[in-house]
């Protein structure tokens, strides 16, 4: 499966993992599976690992509707972004992150899982 989401109940963070070269329905499941658990939990909170993403074959158009998809399905949700390593996913998921905050979402770009959650764990927001 290209994708893993769990509930971090530590540190109550939803933790979604996309790897490979996920297809659109994926990132799709992912996301409806993340805000299903964020809502159950009363989480605010999410750590989208994609570290190991290959957007080879991402269009520039379904990386907006994605990146819009996200901030209309979970507007009180912060999203910490761990970026993938290369560049053109790298360029893909920042653009994507750059929608999801043009249209109010709160977004973080991170290079590590540290970062990430000290980024989250740092930062109050309602559900």
């Amino acid at each position: 499966m290209p994708y893993n989401v769990d509930f971090d109940e530590t540190d109550r963070i939803v933790i979604v993992q996309v790897s490979g070269a996920a297809s659109r329905d994926d990132h799709h499941r992912a996301r409806d599976e993340a805000w299903r658990l964020c809502r159950e939990n009363g989480c605010s909170k999410a750590l989208i690992d994609l570290r190991e993403l290959n957007t080879s074959r991402a269009s520039t158009l379904s990386c907006f509707t994605f990146g819009e998809s996200v901030s209309q399905t979970a507007p009180n949700v912060r999203l910490a972004h761990v970026l993938p390593t290369d560049v053109k996913s790298k360029n893909d998921v920042k653009f994507t992150s750059t929608v999801e905050a043009n249209r109010g979402l709160a977004t973080g770009e991170f290079d590590s899982i540290e970062e990430a959650k000290r980024w989250l764990l740092g930062a109050t927001c309602a559900v």
